[in-house]
């Protein structure tokens, strides 16, 4: 291990050291932040990314993220087109816009052959009193000067059924633990990420097919880094669980794949989800003219709210450590560790590792220019 020792030891103080002399705060980013009913969702201008959480019922409810939390940069739009991938968010050569619209928000992200909106539109499932549930509709415009074929992967980092090892169950599985691809012919209406034991049934829902719906052409449950680091198609495995030893323990998500379709010159195309807390019955994708959430009422806030933090009242200073880069800290505090315990023992590091340990640094360092304190400061 010792011949390899500078060469991790290097990065990974770099990546920490950004992260100290920013005070763990990334660098000012907008972000609109939509709630409407018991649903909030927050739009990260910058990365391309967004969260959504559900307040639990009464008087002294508390938001549950839906989704993992640490970092909303798990969660990824990804768009093919021809042979090419491009991640929303990150693929250069693509402008990136956020703005409200009626009853939610959107991203808009355009180059000069594609143009992608991902529109948010809150909406009140069957049966509920209250806002919990938000239609998603990905856009594309060919804007190029020939047909194309463009498809989607959706990637959904979950996290609320792995406390109880559960992970996901649908209207046809009680459970699933291992990884699993499900096609239209399974005929499975939704997927559920759920919180065990909860009384209020809280947990994810996603819906495969019904109205207003666009069936995904499989869906893909699996170890959320074995997914993420997949350039796009992806083999499950039945002796596969949902870890990754050591470095990504008990860690599920989905990857939802809309396969290419042809999109000719100037034309454009919808694919549409329906995501939310879940509801027995099920959640109905309602045309966006047709919903009559408030987005922009007194319960929504929107601003170009800054991705350092809420401030303290009277202090100007964040009230927390930013999620993400709490989470990045951890994950180079443990590979600094991990490192101090091989060079202490002498024990042999296998090829494997040493490659895992380059990746994750390598992926650290392209994000550390995220939290460099900003010019001037």
């Amino acid at each position: 291990m010792k011949k390899h020792a500078r060469r991790f030891l290097a990065p990974a103080a770099g990546v920490l050291l950004a992260l100290l002399a920013a005070g763990f705060a990334p660098a000012p980013a907008g972000a609109l932040d939509l709630a409407d009913g018991r649903i909030r969702i927050t739009l990260y201008e910058g990365i391309g990314r967004f969260s959504m959480s559900c307040m639990t019922k009464g008087p002294n409810g508390i938001a549950v993220p839906l989704l993992a939390a640490q970092d909303p940069r798990t969660t990824t739009l990804s768009v093919v087109v021809g042979n090419k991938i491009y991640r929303m968010g990150e693929s250069a050569g693509f402008s990136e816009k956020v703005e409200k619209v009626p009853g939610g928000g959107r991203f808009i992200w355009k180059s000069s052959f594609l143009q992608v909106t991902e529109t948010f539109t809150f909406f009140a499932s069957p049966g509920a009193q209250a806002t919990d549930a938000v239609r998603i509709d990905v856009g594309f415009k060919n804007l190029s000067e020939k047909d194309a074929s463009i498809g989607v992967r959706y990637l959904f980092d979950t996290y609320l059924g792995e406390s109880s090892f559960v992970h996901f169950r649908t209207d046809t599985l009680q459970q699933l633990t291992r990884e699993l691809t499900l096609a239209p012919s399974d005929k499975a209406l939704y997927w559920v990420s759920p919180l065990n034991g909860d009384a209020d049934d809280m947990g994810l829902q996603v819906m495969l097919t019904g109205s207003g719906i666009t069936p995904p052409d499989r869906v893909v449950f699996a170890n959320w880094k074995r997914l993420s680091d997949a350039p796009w198609g992806y083999d499950t495995s039945a002796s596969r669980n949902f870890s990754v030893l050591p470095y990504s323990v008990n860690d599920s998500a989905v990857s939802q794949y809309y396969d290419p379709r042809p999109v000719a010159k100037g034309a454009e195309t919808t694919i549409t989800l329906a995501i939310g807390k879940f509801n027995r019955q099920g959640l109905v994708a309602l045309p966006p003219s047709a919903v009559q959430g408030s987005a922009g009422s007194g319960d929504t806030q929107s601003a170009a709210t800054q991705a350092a933090g809420t401030q303290q009242p009277g202090t100007g200073a964040p009230a927390a450590d930013p999620p993400s880069a709490r989470a990045d800290l951890s994950t180079v505090n443990n590979i600094l560790s991990k490192i101090d315990g091989a060079l202490a023992s002498g024990a042999p590091v296998s090829d494997d590792d040493l490659a895992q340990m380059e990746s994750t640094l390598r992926d650290l360092g392209g994000g550390a220019a995220w939290y460099a304190p900003p010019a001037g400061k």
